[in-house]
């Protein structure tokens, strides 16, 4: 799927004098949810502007994606939830046209907190001894 994005310039976030059109990016390949059963891409090509004042060049954004990145907000949000229910990384990257580290990043993003203030109603435990006289514990919940 091919789009242009392309509104009236608003005033520089800089000097807030006036910008005018500049030019068209080359377009941006962004991965979005499957179609059909198919994944799909949007190429996306971002309007330019640049300010008659201080002629700083600045960039369309768009709700679709974040500032500097080329991930739908759709697609974050639907490997969030394909995480949550325990998906393996590579299936959910050929789903999406990612790559596994980006689902992997996307997964280090989550933050676990262990509930400490209670034990288990049954816990094992064994010690063993690995090398010359040195032994070690080891603790599990059945």
């Amino acid at each position: 799927m091919q789009a242009t994005f392309d509104y009236t310039p608003p005033k520089c976030c800089h000097c807030q004098g006036k910008q005018i059109k500049y030019n068209f990016q080359k377009p941006f390949k962004i991965p979005f949810i499957e179609i059909g059963g198919i994944p799909s891409l949007i190429r996306l090509k971002k309007r330019g502007f640049q300010c008659k004042d201080c002629h700083k060049v600045t960039v369309s954004e768009t709700s679709l994606v974040q500032k500097n990145c080329q991930i739908s907000e759709l697609v974050k949000r639907k490997t969030t939830q394909l995480l949550l229910n325990r998906e393996a990384l590579t299936h959910i990257a050929e789903k999406f046209a990612l790559s596994t580290s980006t689902v992997y990043r996307k997964l280090k993003q989550f933050q676990f907190k262990d509930n400490f203030s209670t034990l288990p109603e049954v816990l094992s435990w064994d010690e063993f001894s690995y090398q010359k006289r040195k032994t070690s514990f080891y603790c599990s919940r059945p």
